[in-house]
């Protein structure tokens, strides 16, 4: 018995660490997207903004009111747009273990002072009155159904390397002219300068989703961040970590132990 005593008393501390509650870094692994969607069937539901008022994280839903957002047990999110009532809703323990939450928007009604309205050169001859108008709509494939791409077309990177340059050459059917410009980018470096160009922006674009997913405020408080170096700070992150993939596929506990990690390394160096 006294044996088993000192066994027990040997181990004692290791029982009262464990009911300790967790550290920094597994407190803010409590992260968590959560994905939902705004419901109104008389008003716009796209561009509603979404706002989660602890971390400051926000964000504003798409066409189809769906939306995305970084939240934490008992955070306040906030719904915002002018053509709605601000509507509030507390993340309980039932809406973070949920997979998806609808979020039913009250419109708001505002009340106008009556307007005149008067006619301005117009005859109410149907026909000449529209011959005074300058614009003409311009018909697209929306008109006709037909789906297209609408952003800006970035420029083709023809050569993966010098290499593929000349496989390209031995390999190009007679007659058939070589892409000159093309060959000369590759081998000058611009196709390579480009490349790297496209690299960096997605990278800032990642840090820019990242400071919105989490929010300024989770900065400040975690690793004490402001407006200043918090760009700064996150790039850092990402640039020494895998940070960029596992925020990309939602592991959240593993962005925050790789900032986490960073932000240790930097002050020691301090």
């Amino acid at each position: 018995m006294k044996n088993i005593k000192k066994y027990l008393i040997s181990f004692l501390p290791v029982i009262i660490f464990s009911l300790i509650p967790l550290n920094h870094s597994a407190q803010t692994a409590e992260f968590k997207t959560l994905f939902g969607e705004v419901v109104n069937d008389s008003i716009d539901i796209s561009g509603i903004h979404v706002i989660n008022a602890n971390s400051g994280g926000k964000t504003i839903t798409d066409q189809k009111g769906s939306f995305q957002i970084g939240v934490r047990k008992m955070d306040s999110v906030y719904f915002s747009s002018i053509q709605i009532k601000k509507q509030l809703i507390v993340i309980t323990d039932q809406i973070y273990s949920s997979d998806s939450i609808k979020v039913y928007l009250e419109p708001l009604v505002n009340v106008l002072d009556n307007v005149t309205v008067r006619p301005h050169n117009l005859s109410g001859n149907i026909k000449s009155d529209l011959a005074l108008v300058d614009k003409k709509d311009v018909l697209n494939f929306d008109d006709v159904g037909v789906p297209g791409y609408k952003g800006n077309r970035k420029e083709k990177i023809v050569f993966r390397n010098n290499s593929s340059v000349l496989l390209s050459t031995l390999l190009m059917p007679l007659g058939m002219p070589l892409n000159i410009e093309a060959v000369y980018k590759q081998l000058s470096g611009y196709y390579d300068t480009l490349r790297k160009s496209r690299a960096l922006d997605a990278r800032n674009k990642v840090a820019v989703d990242i400071i919105q997913f989490y929010g300024l405020n989770f900065f400040k408080n975690e690793f004490n961040r402001n407006e200043n170096n918090l760009y700064e700070f996150v790039i850092g992150a990402l640039e020494n970590s895998e940070m960029e993939q596992n925020f990309i596929y939602g592991n959240h506990g593993l962005v925050l132990q790789d900032l986490s990690n960073f932000y240790k390394s930097i002050s020691e160096e301090l």
